[in-house]
């Protein structure tokens, strides 16, 4: 057997790149938007279902956003935890409808054999509705005082 001496075996590094920057709401919707209007062409039959993942994509960066300026630490939560902290720090209303946004969005992105793709009116809708619930998002970050909360838990007793 013949051994070889003062050889070394040297690891290879893999050359990592650095990550890609993500892009912002506003680039997702344009996106969208040249999706809607056709201008591309090499989605095929998926460009309706791309779109719907897209727009989500766009909702739930909107209130990772909103997580970032105010809780940091929800944005480690899974989305739908997230959605329901959402109603202290952006209100009920605001809160209901990322949420029902969010599920139509994630119903739409997923692949059924029974189900038809989503319609074109449909993604134009969930587009304008993304884009107002982002700026609304925006705009959101202090906690909201509910009216329904019981205040007498929180008064000494005497």
């Amino acid at each position: 057997m013949s051994e070889r001496r003062g050889t070394r075996r040297t690891r290879t590094r893999r050359r990592t790149r650095a990550p890609a920057p993500r892009p912002d709401v506003a680039e997702r919707l344009a996106t969208v938007d040249r999706l809607l209007d056709g201008e591309v062409t090499a989605a095929d039959g998926v460009w309706s279902r791309a779109t719907a993942w897209i727009l989500r994509l766009a909702l739930e960066q909107a209130v990772d956003e909103l997580w970032h300026r105010v809780a940091p630490e929800l944005a480690r939560c899974p989305m739908r935890a997230q959605l329901l902290a959402l109603r202290i720090y952006a209100g009920p209303d605001l809160a209901a409808e990322v949420a029902a946004l969010w599920a139509a969005l994630s119903r739409a992105a997923h692949h059924h054999d029974y189900d038809l793709a989503p319609a074109v009116a449909d993604l134009r809708r969930w587009r304008e509705q993304t884009a107002a619930r982002a700026a609304e998002l925006h705009r959101a970050g202090r906690p909201v005082r509910f009216t329904w909360v019981r205040t007498e838990l929180d008064r000494p007793p005497g």
